[in-house]
């Protein structure tokens, strides 16, 4: 088996259906998976022409002793399966064939030509979703065909799983965004799907305290080393002075950690938020929990215990895809009122704001600038979008918690986060009657819901207003959480 890709002397699990026993007809290349756009390894066989996905389980701690003769540090385990060609090619033709006929070649990109697939074959594999000139092999994207070959693709799945949810959540693993809010919409599929780093791309669930920590201590004390007169160290986690093997290490806590904490069952309640939210990127987005919040300790103490998660959140946010970070408080005599809870909210941020590692300390303002156009929650040079949800809220309030009576949520939405999932400009105006774009759709879905959004005459002010919406869902009624 020959290959530039995979490092030699490693444990492939390979099915002799799938593959021929002649491995040199058996060669592995990298292609950007079609929902990450991160590289992938995959593997080509040339003589039945199936492209197959390269998939490492790990587990930590572990070797292979391979015919009592040798001894391979690596415990991974590879195992290849196979993976339809048109997933790797809808990426490109929904970019450039959804609206006109394009020639072959320009789907085909460099690094998908490392395939040597002819395009006869890819020809025939796209009438399944194109329409194609057979003259001129001019391809253009047909949409009922694309929607018709998902529901096959989903229908298929069904027999195999619990239900149409898990079908539909294991093809979205290979499908973008805008993708699947048209599949949502076009097939009626509205369970309760949510979407995680792609099967050949988690790593392992295994992770410990230790390496946690240590890894948190490293940032934290990266910055108080930035005190002496010698030490280059930059302020921000997001500089280029942090050692690539750190990175690397670090963004594998973070989503081993993410994986462990979205099985917790405090961050359960706000899921149920999420999966029975009126808005369409809600349930398929991916949020980072902070830790238990603790009745017997001070709002400040909770606060020192969130601290490293949320500087290790902020210092990788951009790398590692993830929407939001929730903070998730106990309903109680704290949070009576929304008054209340606005109280408790301001204490968080200001506690978030003094130990800003940027040293930006946004709350450190007059609580009037707060209140004010042009402030901005900021932390590590990352703005942040706020929102609350709490069981104060009825179910006509756009707030409204979902039956969730036990807990106050406050998200930290990344601004990049927006732009991650190509949202159009704010803007006043709502096509109601027939919704375009995908800020139209969400104000439309929340109406017909008896749960509609008010809508402000401009696009222009005081993001604090938003953060805690008072229960009249009035704009000229104001929650002055800052004062």
């Amino acid at each position: 088996m020959s290959s530039s890709i995979v490092t030699p002397d490693r444990v492939l699990i390979v099915d002799k259906r799938l593959v021929p026993i002649d491995g040199e007809q058996f060669h592995f290349i990298q292609l950007q998976h079609p929902r990450t756009k991160q590289e992938q390894s995959y593997a080509i066989d040339q003589q039945t022409k199936t492209v197959f996905e390269l998939i490492q389980s790990t587990r930590s701690h572990s070797s292979w002793f391979i015919n009592d003769q040798h001894v391979l540090p690596d415990g991974s385990l590879y195992i290849i399966t196979p993976v339809n060609i048109i997933f790797l090619l809808l990426p490109s033709l929904w970019s450039h064939a959804r609206l006109n006929s394009i020639p072959l070649t320009k789907i085909i990109n460099d690094s998908f030509k490392q395939l040597q697939l002819d395009n006869d074959f890819i020809l025939e594999k796209l009438q399944s979703i194109c329409d194609i000139d057979s003259k001129t092999n001019l391809i253009k994207l047909n949409n009922e065909k694309l929607f018709l070959w998902i529901r096959d693709r989903i229908d298929r799945l069904k027999k195999h799983v619990e239900d149409e949810e898990h079908a539909f959540d294991l093809v979205c693993e290979y499908l973008s965004d805008d993708i699947i809010e048209q599949c949502q919409q076009e097939l009626k599929l509205h369970g309760n799907v949510r979407y995680d780093v792609p099967i050949g791309q988690k790593t392992s669930s295994t992770i410990t305290t230790t390496t946690t920590v240590l890894c948190t201590l490293y940032l934290l004390e990266k910055r108080s080393s930035s005190s002496h007169a010698n030490d280059k160290v930059n302020l921000s986690t997001n500089d280029q002075n942090v050692s690539k093997t750190v990175v690397d290490h670090a963004k594998q806590i973070l989503f081993e950690h993410h994986l462990n904490a979205s099985q917790s069952s405090s961050f359960h309640e706000f899921h149920r938020i999420q999966n029975k939210s009126d808005c369409i990127f809600a349930k398929r987005a991916r949020c980072w929990n902070a830790p238990h919040w603790l009745d017997n300790i001070s709002i400040e103490d909770n606060c020192e215990r969130l601290l490293p998660s949320f500087i290790l959140f902020c210092a990788f946010v951009k790398e590692t895809s993830i929407d939001g970070y929730v903070i998730e408080i106990p309903h109680n005599d704290l949070t009576t009122t929304l008054e209340d809870f606005g109280q408790v909210f301001k204490q968080i941020l200001r506690f978030l704001s003094d130990h800003d590692p940027a040293k930006r300390h946004c709350m450190s303002v007059s609580p009037k600038r707060i209140g004010e156009k042009g402030w901005v929650f900021e932390f590590d040079r990352i703005t942040f979008f706020l929102t609350t949800f709490t069981p104060h809220y009825p179910e006509t309030h756009p707030r409204y918690a979902h039956g969730s009576k036990k807990y106050c949520h406050i998200l930290f939405q990344p601004e990049l986060s927006f732009l991650r999932h190509n949202l159009p400009d704010d803007t006043p105006e709502t096509n109601w009657t027939q919704p375009i774009t995908s800020r139209d759709k969400i104000r439309v879905a929340f109406r017909e819901q008896g749960r509609e959004y008010s809508i402000r005459p401009t696009i222009y002010y005081p993001p604090s207003h938003d953060m805690i919406r008072p229960l009249s869902n009035d704009l000229d009624d104001v929650i002055e959480w800052w004062l």
